[in-house]
């Protein structure tokens, strides 16, 4: 069989979509209250969600007539599955850039795994690096277990990257503590505008846009201009050229960094969205599961990609979360 070339995803903007962020669940043994909703939580049930064969499947098809080349495995929390082993096994034989986000509350589990399947990229949350305030916003007493597996995760030479959601009066007086880690750890830190989504309580107050935050980071340091790549969504900086790592500054809110983005999503019930924020699902599963040919519809969601922010918001002051039609954080993956 002539095997054929794979066909760019490209959306109307001539952006080229090659990364595939892959939710696996929406179930998490956290409650971070940026990512889960107010109200009382279900998890999809597991009929609906995408089983390992239909996980593999898919992202088979992305890799292979799109020329996909990197896979962020996300979720809710991807190591609560129980058939995260054969996910990830699986995944592993597609080739491409293999990533996994996670709270790191786990990893020890599975770092040997990761290695044979040669994931060499990390995501870790964590928000805060103090004792009570992590428990408060996780609703578990478990930073020392994330901490210790932070440290083996570095040690094991993975591609770690910390993921810290910044909220005004919060955590935001712990920038400087953290920023020290990107100088002694080989590690890229980053630091993100925390964003509006289905009942997570957003306010415009609690958004401390990025160029505040350096302004608060130069009071504690000097740092440095990083040369960011075409695609990244952080801009990076380092404290000086003996710093083990770099830290960066995702813009969500307060100036988008729509213009180089390459990503798409699927939530764990196997829908599409082209965009963290857009409104727009198309279901992959559905019509997979009905045996139809996926190209059209994959195209139909590029091709309908907004601009910016998913069509539904352009300036962070003129966000009224409660107008914004979206799932919650944890419904759509990380």
């Amino acid at each position: 069989m002539k095997m054929t070339m794979p066909t760019d995803l490209l959306d109307s903007f001539g952006r080229k979509h090659d990364y595939l962020r892959l939710s696996i669940t929406d179930s998490c043994n956290f409650r971070c209250l940026y990512c889960m909703p107010d109200e009382p939580f279900k998890s999809t049930s597991s009929v609906e969600l995408m089983n390992s064969r239909e996980i593999f499947e898919i992202a088979k098809i992305f890799v292979q007539h799109y020329g996909i080349n990197k896979i962020r495995i996300t979720g809710g929390e991807p190591l609560v599955r129980h058939d995260f082993e054969d996910i990830i096994r699986q995944i592993s034989t597609l080739n491409v850039n293999t990533g996994v986000t996670s709270n790191g509350v786990l990893l020890h589990k599975y770092f040997d795994l990761l290695e044979e399947c040669n994931v060499k990229n990390l995501n870790i949350s964590i928000d805060s690096l103090d004792r009570e305030k992590f428990k408060y916003i996780t609703k578990r007493d478990l930073f020392q277990t994330v901490w210790d597996n932070i440290k083996e995760s570095i040690r094991r030479g993975f591609n770690v990257k910390l993921n810290m959601v910044v909220m005004r009066g919060f955590n935001d007086d712990e920038i400087p503590e953290f920023i020290a880690l990107s100088h002694h750890y080989p590690i890229e830190l980053r630091f993100i505008e925390f964003m509006p989504f289905s009942g997570n309580s957003w306010e415009k107050a609690k958004v401390i846009p990025v160029d505040e935050m350096l302004d608060l980071v130069s009071q504690h340091f000097t740092f440095e201009k990083i040369k960011d790549q075409k695609n990244d969504t952080s801009r990076k900086y380092r404290i000086s050229e003996e710093s083990k790592g770099v830290f960066g500054l995702i813009s969500t809110m307060s100036n988008a960094f729509c213009t180089g983005c390459n990503r798409i999503r699927i939530t764990s019930d196997g829908k599409m969205k082209n965009c963290l924020f857009g409104a727009d699902e198309f279901d992959l599963l559905k019509s997979f599961r009905n045996k139809e040919d996926l190209s059209e519809l994959i195209q139909l969601g590029i091709t309908r990609k907004h601009k910016e922010k998913g069509g539904q918001f352009s300036e962070m002051e003129s966000v009224k979360n409660q107008s914004i039609i979206n799932r919650s954080m944890i419904k759509i993956g990380g």
